[in-house]
């Protein structure tokens, strides 16, 4: 043994050079206080050992002895120390021969020795443990385990530092050894066989390689058709053997391996669903991502449900969805961007779209930001033209092009955020299949103006703004005395406003108190509804924006007159059940889940079922409610 400090290896070198676990707290003192005279100068940290190391001693075997890794026996006024460490190298061993020969028992809990105190020792479930060394081995643990069994099944010692490939090894060689047997091959083989029929090509093939061949290898049974022969020729000696009154010590053997056997492929059986889960959410994750509106935060990616309403999230891990995210992002064929894209609004947020689909978004956010910023414009104009003024972006078309950045980065950000993504300049040299027919959203390599996706000119709207004037403007004498009059007015409000003292902005106003009074429940749901909604409507749109995109998902309907009733008709229904409902509801019940639930209940009616746009629906239902109690005063 090489010089070491360490009390516990110490000990153990002691128990082997004496071939007992069992030792002389006496002797052993004297044994250490020579080691360290002998290893001082090598072993600077011996030095506590000099003179009488009692104290010392017995002050560490205390704390090994919290670590299972000694235990201490008082008998007659005598103190032994018991090294466990020796047993579990010595059992470790014993594993080691068991492979090598299959006549070789289990350690049994009852061969350890008369006055080792089996309290000592770590009780461990095999339906805990075989799981937890299969996802992660301890191969450098010097503890010792009691591996308790089901079915009544007597307990067996486990030396946490032999592996799982070794236990399942000397398990499979305890059953093929079982199959083997002139007793029991051919009564196996036929349990088999009539059970399934239509498998006797695999049953011989698996006889063939695992139980007939004189080179025995260990053998992984993960899958296929072995994976569940050998599961059912485990259940079948199970049975068998489980019916024996008085059991031999190889019996027992027996029962333990298939124990061991089952648990494993119970494992991988559970590991292989969980993995199938996965793969499926994923998919699910894959195709959501492809839907509706096409541009997602993390947060919103966090939400998705599969077709069940059960979260995606939880179905993969956090690391899962972090590598396909990273993956879909940074993967992509020679010279061309990845599936998915990444643009980061000016609040901070991340959005993902993918490559193919993000004409379609601009497509949409364009639509939805026209009307918005075509009034903004229409009302703006209107002023400035009562005032008799004009602007240059009324006539001038790049005035008029600066113009829209400005109003498109206030009312749409997350359309200005994706215009001015760095991905946009390469995205116009790739070829977009999915691009929309009679679309083109790069025209020589160069993005489309903003006039041109929105579809707003200024002459239009600056002719709109003038037919909202009154008559006289249109009359040249009288409309240029009038803007005589408005000159001098605007002199006098500047000469006016001027006087105004401001306020020092260094002075703070103190805080009145609240006095008001406290919220009635109508208020207390109107204020639950606006929180609600903040969330659900995306950075830059507005509710009734949301609206107007959903009703057009799931109102198919071609004529007006027809697309407005049915329109109606929803609202209709969606207003007297939230009449009824909200009756029975309080403001902290009133959360996001409830509002999803009460959506889906009420999509879910026969009337609703006619509509075959479920998911739009029910999405409208939840805006829709919200909106009606966000109105409540």
């Amino acid at each position: 043994m090489a010089t070491t400090s360490n009390l516990s290896a110490i000990i153990r070198y002691y128990a082997e050079k004496q071939k007992s676990p069992f030792i002389d707290l006496k002797e052993f003192c004297a044994y250490v206080k020579k080691y360290a005279e002998h290893h001082v100068e090598e072993q600077s940290e011996l030095v506590k050992y000099l003179g009488d190391p009692s104290g010392t001693v017995v002050a560490e075997l205390q704390g090994l002895s919290e670590k299972k890794l000694v235990a201490i026996i008082n008998s007659n006024n005598k103190k032994t120390i018991v090294s466990i460490t020796f047993l579990a190298s010595k059992y470790a061993n014993l594993y080691k021969e068991m492979m090598k020969n299959e006549s070789i028992p289990y350690p049994q809990a009852s061969d350890l020795p008369k006055q080792f105190p089996n309290q000592v020792l770590e009780h461990k479930a095999a339906s805990q443990y075989i799981p937890a060394i299969i996802e992660k081995d301890n191969l450098k643990s010097p503890l010792l385990y009691i591996l308790d069994f089901s079915r009544d099944l007597p307990s067996m010692l486990i030396p946490a530092c032999v592996p799982i490939k070794a236990l399942l090894d000397t398990a499979q060689q305890k059953v093929r050894k079982i199959l083997k047997k002139d007793e029991f091959h051919d009564y196996f083989l036929k349990k088999l066989r009539s059970t399934n029929p239509t498998k006797e090509i695999s049953i011989k093939n698996f006889y063939t390689h695992f139980v007939d061949t004189e080179n025995y290898q260990f053998a992984e049974f993960t899958d296929g058709e072995d994976y569940y022969i050998w599961n059912q020729s485990l259940y079948y000696i199970r049975q068998d053997f489980e019916k024996i009154q008085d059991r031999t010590a190889e019996d027992t053997n027996v029962l333990q391996a298939v124990q061991i056997l089952e648990l494993h492929s119970s494992y991988l059986k559970e590991k292989f669903q969980n993995e199938h889960k996965r793969e499926e959410a994923i998919k699910e994750l894959e195709s959501a991502l492809a839907k509706p509106p096409y541009f997602y935060s993390m947060p919103q990616i966090l939400k998705f449900q599969d077709n069940n309403g059960r979260l995606l999230y939880g179905q993969y891990t956090e690391d899962d969805l972090k590598n396909f995210l990273q993956k879909m992002t940074t993967d992509g064929e020679a010279n061309e961007l990845p599936q998915i894209l990444v643009f980061k609004a000016e609040s901070g947020t991340r959005y993902y779209v993918y490559k193919k689909k993000v004409s379609q978004v601009v497509v949409r956010l364009c639509n939805e930001a026209h009307e918005s910023v075509e009034k903004t414009l229409e009302d703006h104009w209107y002023d400035v033209l009562l005032d008799f003024e004009r602007l240059p972006e009324m006539t001038n078309a790049s005035e008029f092009e600066a113009c829209l950045h400005e109003l498109v980065e206030k009312h749409s950000p997350i359309l200005y955020s994706l215009l001015n993504a760095n991905f946009m300049n390469i995205l116009s040299y790739e070829n977009n299949e999915d691009n929309l027919d009679g679309f083109r959203l790069f025209v020589d390599g160069k993005l489309l103006p903003y006039s041109d996706l929105l579809m707003l000119k200024n002459s239009k709207i600056y002719a709109n703004a003038k037919a909202r004037l009154p008559f006289y403007y249109t009359l040249p004498i009288i409309s240029w005395i009038m803007s005589l009059f408005s000159g001098k007015n605007k002199e006098k409000k500047r000469s006016t406003s001027s006087v105004i003292v401001e306020k020092n902005p260094f002075e703070e106003e103190e805080k009145k108190p609240d006095t008001g009074p406290k919220k009635t429940k109508t208020q207390a749901l109107a204020a639950n509804a606006k929180e609600i909604a903040q969330d659900l409507v995306p950075e830059g749109s507005t509710l009734d924006r949301e609206l107007n995109y959903l009703t057009k998902q799931w109102n198919k309907m071609i004529s007006k007159e027809a697309y407005n009733n049915l329109t109606e008709d929803v609202n209709a229904l969606i207003r007297d059940y939230t009449r009824r409902v909200v009756k029975t509801l309080s403001a902290t019940s009133f959360t996001r889940e409830r509002v999803e639930n009460l959506a889906k209940t009420l999509v879910n009616t026969p009337n609703m079922q006619k509509i075959k746009e479920d998911k739009a629906l029910t999405e409208y239902v939840i805006l829709y409610m919200l909106r009606l109690v966000s109105n409540f005063q």
